[in-house]
């Protein structure tokens, strides 16, 4: 394995290159002078860094302390980055990608997440993430939904590798925990609007409002509606447009002094135009688009395909705007959310290290989304789907110590199920269909995980997870109208029946670490994880039974360090990784139909570093860089058009990332604070065939902001930009040019700007 992981370092220069650039800038920022200006104590921070207390490991535990790849982001950190979204994390987490708007959804809020090459291109039912996303330990299961507006987060961290015998839901790729800032003993308040560019408004609200000592109570909502940025030529709707809120109440019951009580329902609406979807290619010779345009156009003009290009009768390439700004697309736009949930968290403390808590969940999506795939004034290509999910999960969890502390241990059982309906319009140019249908799935598991502290420096974490998975999916798929195809309007496309498949895995996790001082540790981790198999829904034309394909199991190794130096004015944490994959399930085309399939085998290879420095009180300092090295190394018979050498879908190979801010101390002790935030993604492509039409380059995005703090904190102002080189990139697509004649992207937004007042007590 070590020897794996050399490998790829020496299979890159690059690689080399970056980490010596970034160890020499690191060791740079300590020849500056280190006397902070004086401004009041309570406002600059202090000459060293603040700890960074988590709950990966089901326990409060500092950053430092915790021997496994995590990146955590505090409350002033994801303010600091304008990160106000679950989209935005992959701006500044090495080898994490996070985006949303998948390009064949229709819908806003259908996100999709990687760390480390591990995760989900489909948001379909049928298809479950790579990396798991949890609100306060309750599982989010499904993409539609899962671009989270973040609402008095305490705090996020994101784990890297398998994660199964601590979370709940077993996840292959890694986890995504959101901690929400817990009810508060005093009355309290903070609020903030904003405005901006495209018509910026919006605020957030969050008030703490305890009864008496043991009822506590909280309500916390956000709001923001912003003008969309590609135009929409036919019509001037501006597509990718933002309007919806969020809101979270929550109350804490403090029974005795043992007991600690939490019910939370937290809710989210949106209702915006289509995602800021354009062509970037289109085919008029292709099966669709020369049957549109020999046997549909009603023009001469258009016929050999793919016809003439200065009639508008015709589909052909005179449909392309030449950017990433406009559309020629003309279906009714419309994007809609409506999700909500309930948790109950009941904890105990008894004592002498022993602790139990329940969590039990519900929660439900419903959504809409319009899509025009073709991008033009024609049929040819064009969905509409709706979304209706619901889900309910229970966990128990039991932890203690042993041994005078030196064993901690925890065990828990989980239990989840779901039922859900996504039905698929979708009009070709020469049939029209209704695709989709509903699943019925459950799992539960057993999992354990303990530590033990065998000497002075040394601890052994050991961890094991059995579980138990069935998906059963009823297809509800026929003909509604055919202009060539030759099939009657009713004929099915699978046949009406449940489909169902199963499996029991178990998984083990072990780690060992070493402390070299206080400030130095090192460690070890081999993990296994799964994830389950499932169907194919999209189906042309009919088939006599519903295709599915297979689970995929990946076995990782991971050697990382964590050090904090120069009296806890740096802190530098990095890790190398190797993931045997088997089995991946990768996105193909099978005619028309973008379908999921098992490629075969993969290995991954890469690493994370990431620095904190403060060389004074004044000066903040924060680099991350990532590299992933995937590649195929065995290729099934029954993928069509993949080989060894395409590239993974979404995955760069560098992801990097850089911040610095400066306290400029101003009379009555108030504080002026300018910070730059720097990212860089390489490029990538957007499907498993690697179509070049959805080929995006490397790119930069660049921030500031400029924020003005009283001395007590009680107010802030701050002006902010983001993206302000106005890259113009894509974040998702999809590409069927033989076929459908299409080629797609999701846009991301242009350069913004913004202007916010926060007030607190």
């Amino acid at each position: 394995m070590i020897e794996s992981i050399g490998q790829s370092f020496g299979s890159s220069a690059a690689c080399a290159g970056r980490l010596a650039s970034g160890v020499t800038a690191a060791a740079a920022l300590f020849l500056l002078p280190s006397t902070p200006a004086p401004a009041a104590d309570n406002v600059l921070a202090p000459h060293g860094l603040e700890e960074i207390i988590v709950t990966a490991r089901k326990r409060e535990e500092s950053l430092q302390d915790t021997p496994i790849s995590v990146t955590a982001f505090t409350t002033d950190a994801l303010q600091a980055r304008d990160i106000d979204t679950t989209r935005k994390l992959g701006d500044f987490t090495p080898n994490l990608v996070s985006n949303s708007g998948s390009a064949v959804s229709g819908n806003n809020s259908a996100a999709s997440y990687f760390i480390r090459g591990i995760g989900q291109i489909d948001f379909l039912l049928n298809t479950d993430p790579g990396v798991g996303l949890y609100l306060d330990d309750v599982y989010i299961a499904r993409s539609m939904g899962s671009a989270i507006d973040l609402v008095d987060l305490e705090r996020i961290e994101v784990l890297r590798g398998p994660q199964g015998t601590l979370f709940g839901r077993n996840t292959i790729g890694g986890a995504i925990a959101l901690r929400s800032r817990a009810p508060a003993t005093q009355p309290s308040f903070r609020g903030e609007v904003v405005a901006g560019s495209d018509d910026l408004v919006g605020g957030k609200l969050a008030v703490d409002l305890p009864i008496n000592d043991r009822l506590l109570t909280q309500l916390a909502a956000s709001y923001r509606t912003r003008d969309g940025f590609v135009r929409r030529l036919a019509d001037d709707v501006d597509l990718g447009d933002i309007d919806g809120g969020s809101a979270r109440v929550a109350l804490r019951w403090l029974p005795t002094d043992a007991w600690i009580v939490d019910l939370v329902a937290d809710g989210s609406r949106h209702r915006e135009e289509s995602p800021p979807t354009t062509a970037t290619a289109l085919n008029g010779a292709s099966a669709f688009g020369g049957f549109y345009n020999a046997v549909l156009s009603g023009s001469p003009n258009c016929f050999p395909p793919p016809g003439s290009f200065t009639d508008p009768a015709c589909f052909n390439a005179q449909f392309l705007t030449g950017d990433l700004e406009s559309t020629n697309a003309t279906l009714h736009s419309q994007s809609d959310l409506d999700a909500w949930g309930t948790a109950l968290t009941a904890g105990w403390d008894g004592g002498d290290g022993l602790s139990f808590k329940s969590i039990t969940a519900y929660r439900s999506v419903e959504a809409l989304g319009f899509r025009d795939g073709d991008n033009s004034p024609h049929v040819i290509a064009q969905t509409i789907d709706t979304w209706d999910h619901e889900q309910f999960s229970q966990e128990l969890q039991l932890a203690g110590t042993a041994g005078s502390d030196a064993l901690e241990w925890i065990v828990g059982l989980y239990y989840f199920e779901e039922q859900g309906t996504n039905l698929n319009f979708v009009d070709f140019a020469p049939v029209f269909i209704q695709s989709g249908g509903s699943v019925d799935n459950d799992s539960w598991a057993a999992f354990g995980q303990a530590t033990w502290r065998f000497a002075d420096r040394w601890s052994l974490t050991g961890g094991l997870r059995y579980t138990d998975e069935t998906k059963r999916f009823t297809p509800d798929q026929f003909v509604i109208e055919d202009r060539g195809t030759g099939l009657p309007p009713g004929t099915p496309l699978l046949p009406p029946v449940e489909a169902q498949t199963s499996i029991s895995e178990l998984t083990p996790m072990v780690n060992l670490a070493y402390r070299w001082s206080d400030e130095a540790m090192t460690y070890g981790t081999y993990s296994e994880g799964f994830k389950s198999g499932g169907f194919t829904q999209r189906v042309f034309p009919p088939l006599p039974a519903v295709p599915s394909f297979d689970p995929e199991f990946v076995r990782s190794y991971e050697i990382g360090a964590k050090s904090t130096m120069l009296e806890e004015r740096l802190r530098l944490n990095g890790a190398v990784f190797y993931t045997d994959y088997d089995d991946l399930q990768v996105q193909v085309l099978l005619g028309v139909a973008p379908i999921t399939r098992n490629a075969a085998a993969a290995e991954i290879r890469g690493f994370e570093l990431e620095l904190t420095a403060r060389p004074t009180a004044a000066l903040l300092l924060e680099a991350g860089v990532g590299y992933t090295d995937a590649e195929y190394t065995e290729i099934g018979a029954q993928v069509i058009g993949l080989t060894l050498d395409n590239e993974f879908a979404q995955i760069p190979e560098w992801t990097t990332n850089a911040g610095a801010s400066y306290d400029f101390a101003l009379p009555a002790g108030a504080v002026l604070r300018p910070r730059v935030n720097w990212s860089y993604r390489s490029e990538v492509f957007m499907d498993a065939l690697n179509t070049p039409e959805i080929r995006q380059p490397a790119y930069d995005l660049l921030s500031a902001s400029l924020t003005y703090l009283t001395s007590d904190e009680r107010w802030r102002a701050s002006i902010s930009g983001t993206n302000l080189t106005d890259e113009r990139y894509f974040t998702s697509g999809f590409a069927d040019l033989p076929v459908s004649g299409i080629a797609e992207v999701v846009v991301a937004r242009p350069r913004e700007w913004s202007l916010s007042v926060q007030y607190q007590f």
